[in-house]
């Protein structure tokens, strides 16, 4: 039965992080498009990724699109007796980062999108092509936001950065969060009968779903008073692709 996506939260808890990362996007002030209405490639292939970020930027290609994917940090389907269960210690997030690539990028490309897996395993590492994509979403809000108050001088400073890096382990936490989240999930036999119920005829309980949504589209970029330390995230090895060089350049001129 805990195998079964129909009746544990494996569907589910995946629309929760494609949700997630989809009101990063938002906030970056990017349009997004979700699930059904993602564009798909080639008619006689007819795939279709989880997010579209509208005219993101990157040269040569009109959108970006993404593939959610989580991965078990441990083995779960070994032919050989007594792996099942222990921990991975090979290179898992990119060889499931290789599998999207090769199903998803050649086409998309075909009709000008640049693709890009999003890998997350349990533990919450991050695959380095979507941790790169948060980090230039990152970018993208706090010049959005430095504009809207009228600091554009700062833009590119040490305030800058410090915001930058302040919003940046903020949103990665978001995504933590929804991997928590997802992975408590799957242990339900049904996540049908999981709903809360009702308090009061005129209020609505919010899910743990709703909160992390929610906190998502509050992030707000707060001066920096102190000197906030942006902590690496445990990632694999990269998987080279003209998103990370562009990713890069982009941000590379104003400091990291």
């Amino acid at each position: 039965m805990l195998t079964c996506k129909k009746h544990t939260g494996a569907i589910a808890g995946h629309d929760h992080v494609m949700n997630v990362s989809a009101q990063l996007a938002r906030n970056s002030g990017l349009r997004v498009r979700i699930n059904r209405k993602v564009s798909t490639t080639a008619a006689d292939s007819n795939k279709q990724g989880d997010v579209q970020a509208m005219e993101f930027g990157i040269p040569g290609y009109d959108d970006l699109v993404w593939d959610v994917s989580l991965v078990s940090d441990r083995l779960d389907s070994s032919t050989q007796r007594g792996l099942n269960g222990k921990l991975q210690f090979g290179d898992y997030l990119n060889a499931r980062a290789r599998r999207k690539i090769g199903k998803f990028r050649r086409e998309y490309a075909a009709k000008n999108i640049a693709f890009a897996p999003a890998i997350l395993s349990v533990a919450c590492k991050i695959h380095p092509e979507f941790l790169r994509i948060l980090w230039v979403m990152v970018d993208m809000q706090t010049v959005k936001h430095f504009n809207l108050v009228g600091d554009e001088e700062d833009i590119g400073n040490e305030r800058f950065k410090w915001s930058r890096t302040s919003t940046f382990s903020y949103n990665r936490n978001a995504i933590g969060l929804a991997v928590a989240y997802v992975s408590a999930i799957r242990t339900h036999l049904s996540v049908h009968g999981t709903a809360y119920s009702m308090s009061a005829a005129s209020v609505r309980p919010r899910s743990a779903a709703d909160c992390l949504i929610c906190s998502a589209a509050d992030i707000s970029h707060p001066h920096q008073q102190g000197n906030p330390r942006a902590n690496s995230s445990a990632v694999s090895g990269p998987v080279r692709s003209d998103i990370s060089q562009w990713s890069w350049c982009r941000c590379s001129w104003r400091g990291w």
